[in-house]
This record gives C-alpha cells, sequence and structure tokens, in this order.
C-alpha cells in the first residue's frame, strides 16, 4: 500500500509540473531575469579582488548599473577596486573588426549591501520549512557515499555534483538548500552513468530539477514555480520531461523512501501529508552539474 500512496503522490507531482512548464517562466522570473543580465561575469582575478575588498560581497556592480537597476550607492561607502580591461576596435580586414584588449585599468564596483532604493526582483524559490526532513536527507546521502561540501560565497551556482559528493552555497534558506540536496543528488545518480553523461543538459537539469520538485511537495514545501522556471531557462518542456518520467519516478521514490527509511520513522505522516499537497500550487537560480 505504501508503494502505491508513493507512486500517485509521484504521479500527483509529475503532472503539475507539466502544467507549470506548458505555461512558460512566470512573471517573477523574467523580471529576475532582466535585472540579472545586467551583472557581469567577472573573471576569477577579479573575483578574487572582491573577495579581498569585500569578503561578504554576494551582488556587485559599477555605480552606473545600480543607478538603471534603481538604486543608488549610499552617501559615503567605498567602492572596490577591480581591473577592467582597455578596448581598442582594430580592423583585421576589409569585412571584419575585432575588439583588442590593450590594457588594464583599476574601477570600482560596489556591493547590493552598499546601495539602497528599489528592490532587486528575487527568483521564484521553494518556501516552506522542511525541520528534520533535511537532517534526514543529510544522513540518507552520507549513508549513500556522498559527502557534503559547501561552494564559496561568490559562487553563481546554488549546488554543484562531482561524483561521490554535492556542494551547496552557503546562505541559502532550508527551504532552498533542501531542494538543492535533492537537485544535486539526483545529478549523482542519474547522470554519473554511462547513460546519462551522454544526455544533453537540457535533460539533466530537467530530470534532476522535477526530482527536487517530487521530493519538495512529498515533505510539504511550496514549490511554487521555482522548478518549472528553471527546467525552462534551460530550455526544458512537457515533452523532455515526458521522455524521462520513468528515471525520475524511480530517483524520486528512492529520496523519498530513504527520508522514511529509519526506525523512528514518519512515513506514514510524510505519505498522507504528500497526498494533500501534491498537485497543488504553482524548486534558480542555478544548480549546476560539474
Amino acid at each position: 500500500m505504501k508503494t502505491e500512496r508513493v507512486r500517485k503522490q509521484i504521479d500527483d507531482a509529475l503532472e503539475e509540473l507539466g502544467k507549470q512548464l506548458e505555461q512558460g517562466a512566470s512573471e517573477q522570473m523574467l523580471a529576475y531575469l532582466s535585472a540579472m543580465a545586467r551583472f557581469h561575469n567577472y573573471s576569477w582575478g577579479n573575483i578574487m579582488l572582491i573577495q579581498l575588498g569585500r569578503p561578504e560581497a554576494s551582488k556587485v556592480a559599477g555605480y552606473q548599473t545600480w543607478r538603471r537597476l534603481g538604486r543608488q550607492v549610499k552617501k559615503g561607502e567605498h567602492g572596490i577596486a577591480i581591473m577592467a580591461p582597455m578596448v581598442r576596435r582594430r580592423r583585421e580586414d576589409e569585412d571584419e573588426e575585432e575588439d583588442k584588449v590593450f590594457a588594464f585599468k583599476t574601477a570600482y564596483v560596489f556591493d547590493v549591501s552598499q546601495t539602497e532604493g528599489k528592490p532587486l526582483p528575487e527568483a521564484t524559490q521553494t518556501r516552506g520549512e522542511p525541520g528534520e526532513w533535511i537532517t534526514r536527507l543529510k544522513a540518507f546521502l552520507a549513508s549513500q557515499g556522498i559527502q557534503l561540501l559547501h561552494l564559496g560565497s561568490m559562487s553563481r551556482a546554488e549546488g554543484a555534483s562531482f561524483g561521490g559528493a554535492v556542494a551547496v552555497r552557503p546562505g541559502l534558506a532550508a527551504a532552498e538548500e533542501f531542494s538543492v540536496l535533492c537537485h544535486e543528488a539526483a545529478h549523482e545518480w542519474m547522470h554519473r552513468e554511462d547513460r546519462g553523461k551522454d544526455s544533453s543538459k537540457t535533460v539533466r537539469e530537467t530530470e534532476a530539477e522535477a526530482v527536487a520538485f517530487v521530493v519538495c511537495q512529498a515533505v510539504g514545501l511550496d514549490t511554487n514555480t521555482a522548478s518549472s522556471d528553471y527546467i525552462g531557462l534551460y530550455s526544458g518542456n512537457k515533452e523532455v520531461l515526458a521522455k524521462s518520467l520513468g528515471r525520475i519516478r524511480r530517483t524520486a521514490a528512492r529520496i523519498i523512501e530513504g527520508l522514511t527509511a529509519s526506525p523512528d520513522s514518519k512515513e506514514q505522516t510524510v505519505t498522507d501529508h504528500a497526498e494533500g499537497v501534491a498537485g497543488q500550487g504553482d524548486a534558480a537560480p542555478v544548480r549546476e552539474a560539474a
């Protein structure tokens, strides 16, 4: 009976995820992407300079970029020095021109904490309180030989899979940490095998995030549109999801059963609660498989 109930909860969650994918990206995610497009990808050297200048920095941009985002650098704040390339356009032949870096100069950026004004759009995220389930999840991963690591604070990824280890970025809310751990665990089991490694990035990210969506719903977290938005970032859709349903079901069931497989397990609670939340509600920014 338990197996049938878990199968139904998984199928209900996947049906809901398919509906969300048909609707496309949420307005909240579109606004978030528009804002994030204004932030640069900094070189490793500049990341080190930012960390040295302001170790707690999270989102940094130049003075004018912050103004375009509706925020103003606070009076008295000192910028973080980085190296900016100086570019000269050179004609390579009669038809083509190419930008060439000929020198570097000192430029200054500011962390979001040094600014004030219009709030930045937030990416859709999983919400709620996983409570003891996050402890159970970490214990289950350890029992499967998967080590838990932590990414640096300036990492653009929220999580990563390394083969035998998964990492999460410090400072995530508990619900988001739970979702990221499920996502990266799915990468470990689904995409470290020969067949999984050969699949496309779109397929891999769709499969891993679908697993996270199912497990988050199973423990009663509010998944809203975070997972469908994330899958959309990698060009995933309902058709991609449909082709992987069997693999997703098996991996999601493995995690759900792992969460409830202990002597004092609350397996009845999780399956009962999941049936009540499966299919309702509407897990970004970036999880990454190494």
